[in-house]
């Protein structure tokens, strides 16, 4: 929900309620995803040691997060461990930084660059704006590692242009980073007016609302950048690329994994981490391969 905020900030849009799955009555996730446990997005209990194994025959995995979370970034870093395991030569992408940031983050996990240097070479606070701290455990063992770290995103201008303006009147004027998106699976763009309605006094926009288009635009820019710099750095070395963003771009392959089969790459598993607090009733068959019970931070 962080990153709807931030669409709507740039936007102009007022904010109001969170339309994320919270909790309802006593039916939380302590009772449906055990802590430490994992499960299947219908529910099945899946065994990690079977569900790590699948990292041999897919070329990308997904990591859903709420940014704000410091349990998630923990669990994020423990599943790239485990993959590491068993694909040692993998690259993990990063949905926080813009590709003019690529520079610091290969200078970082080379040594060549402190944390201090690192957070002003790649602008992190003007980038993403969440504490450093919150991600330094995946950074940490990246840089112990080896692993090479990727810039995902596209600078933060270039999408308030678009959720100003439409991407056709941006692409018209401007060489655009990154290709045409896929047009929006039906689901995602009823998700979006959604929390479109959350956060522009309530109102419910009709399907062609033009600054509702701009907004959805904006969203698939932002997954088509990640899923195009994604596909890169599978390309460019054969590796496994696990991608680290917001659980928003992962769910229901509405996002990044829908613009990645649009460029015809469908060896694809998403993992989402599953708060105490969050309903059952938000589990579906199509959410995610699977979710992880997270307890406190």
């Amino acid at each position: 929900m962080k990153r709807y905020l931030y669409l709507m900030a740039m936007f102009g849009l007022a904010a109001c309620a969170s339309v994320d799955g919270g909790s309802s009555g006593t039916e939380t996730a302590a009772r449906c995803v055990p802590v430490g446990g994992w499960l299947a997005g219908d529910g099945r209990p899946i065994e990690a040691a079977a569900l790590f194994d699948r990292a041999h025959a897919v070329d990308f995995v997904l990591l859903g997060e709420t940014h704000d979370r410091a349990a998630h970034h923990l669990w994020q870093a423990e599943v790239i461990a485990e993959l590491r395991a068993r694909r040692p030569e993998l690259a993990v992408g990063l949905e926080m930084l813009p590709r003019r940031a690529q520079g610091a983050l290969d200078r970082y996990v080379a040594g060549a660059v402190d944390q201090a240097g690192f957070l002003e070479e790649s602008a992190w606070k003007e980038s993403w704006g969440f504490d450093f701290a919150l991600y330094r455990p995946i950074f940490a063992y990246a840089r112990e590692h080896g692993i090479p770290l990727i810039a995902l995103n596209v600078d933060r201008s270039l999408v308030r242009e678009v959720g100003q303006e439409g991407f056709d009147a941006v692409a018209a004027r401007t060489e655009m980073p990154v290709g045409r998106p896929a047009d929006p699976m039906p689901g995602y763009v009823s998700h979006l007016a959604e929390v479109y309605a959350a956060h522009a006094d309530g109102r419910t926009p009709a399907a062609d609302d033009p600054a509702f288009r701009r907004f959805v635009d904006a969203q698939l820019l932002w997954d088509r950048a990640m899923a195009e710099a994604l596909a890169q750095a599978h390309d460019a070395g054969g590796r496994l690329v696990v991608g680290v963003m917001g659980a928003g771009h992962v769910e229901n392959g509405y996002g990044v994994p829908h613009q990645l089969a649009a460029l015809g790459k469908l060896g694809v598993l998403t993992l989402l981490p599953w708060d105490a607090e969050r309903s059952c009733g938000d589990l579906s068959p199509h959410l995610a391969d699977a979710v992880y019970g997270i307890g406190t931070d």
